[in-house]
């Protein structure tokens, strides 16, 4: 098996929605923002190479925006994912199982672009794979989430026969297991990939950051915080006894970490660049 970091470029996100109610004097000291308050996030998507599957994890954002919209989020490419697959050996031709963790428009949006005024497939042989649950939640969804859902990405998804949903928990693939949290959103799978050495586990918006470590650093964006920290809670506590390690595809400066339990709760134990670990 191979894992290998996939850029999909850059974004941002105002500090304050990123932490919550934790003060800007806490949260600071944990992760930086600049004079706007923005914090600069990334597009870190993850290719695991099964030899039988290449599984592509996430897809950043494509190139089917106006640019007011891509300048607005702090979008710094929306070509650095086929750029960064090349650089790694493989196309996008390659890609046999495209995952999302679900379907906001930072996670998803890539899997289409936009050709000549046309709209196509990124990933012309793969099956895409969304929970179902979240993929029914998207259709409905509320007021304060709607704008994270693009229905014409989506619709173009469905209409491709591309799309298979996960009903459940459990392996999907030979060393690649899903689990679903519903505090961030209904049906958000966050995929654990074991390796002889290690589980590595992309954390999505479970975790977004390694600032988001602590039990009560949570996204204003989480639909359910009361879910989340009774969520996280469990995690973290299999994460440290576990050992295992946490796959951070927000946080532009740190691509894995591993979790202390200290008297003062969870906290950053050690960060680690993917490839020290493999």
């Amino acid at each position: 098996m191979k894992l290998i970091p996939i850029s999909a470029g850059h974004f941002h996100c105002d500090g304050g929605a990123i932490f919550g109610v934790i003060p800007k004097i806490l949260w600071s000291k944990a992760y930086p923002a600049n004079e706007s308050n923005f914090t600069q996030l990334t597009l870190r998507c993850l290719l695991v190479d099964t030899g039988e599957h290449k599984i592509l994890i996430e897809t950043g954002v494509g190139n089917h925006y106006p640019e007011k919209y891509l300048k607005n989020n702090g979008v710094t490419s929306v070509v650095d994912l086929e750029k960064s697959l090349a650089k790694n050996g493989y196309s996008t031709a390659d890609i046999t199982d495209v995952f999302f963790t679900h379907l906001h428009w930072d996670h998803c949006t890539g899997a289409i672009k936009d050709v000549n005024g046309k709209l196509e497939l990124a990933f012309p042989n793969a099956t895409m794979w969304s929970s179902k649950k979240q993929w029914e939640h998207a259709k409905v969804s509320n007021p304060r989430e709607r704008a994270a859902y693009h229905t014409d990405v989506l619709n173009f998804i469905n209409n491709s026969g591309r799309l298979t949903l996960v009903e459940n928990e459990g392996e999907l693939f030979p060393n690649f297991e899903v689990r679903i949290f519903d505090g961030h959103t209904p049906g958000q799978m966050i995929p654990y990939i074991h390796t002889e050495k290690e589980t590595f586990i992309y954390t999505s918006d479970l975790i977004p950051t390694t600032g988001n470590i602590p039990l009560l650093w949570i996204a204003s964006y989480d639909l359910d915080p009361v879910k989340v920290m009774e969520e996280k809670e469990h995690f973290l506590n299999e994460v440290v006894e576990k050992k295992q390690v946490l796959f951070f595809e927000h946080d532009y400066y740190t691509e894995c970490a591993t979790v202390q339990k200290t008297a003062k709760g969870f906290a950053l134990k050690e960060k680690y660049k993917l490839s020290d670990l493999l």
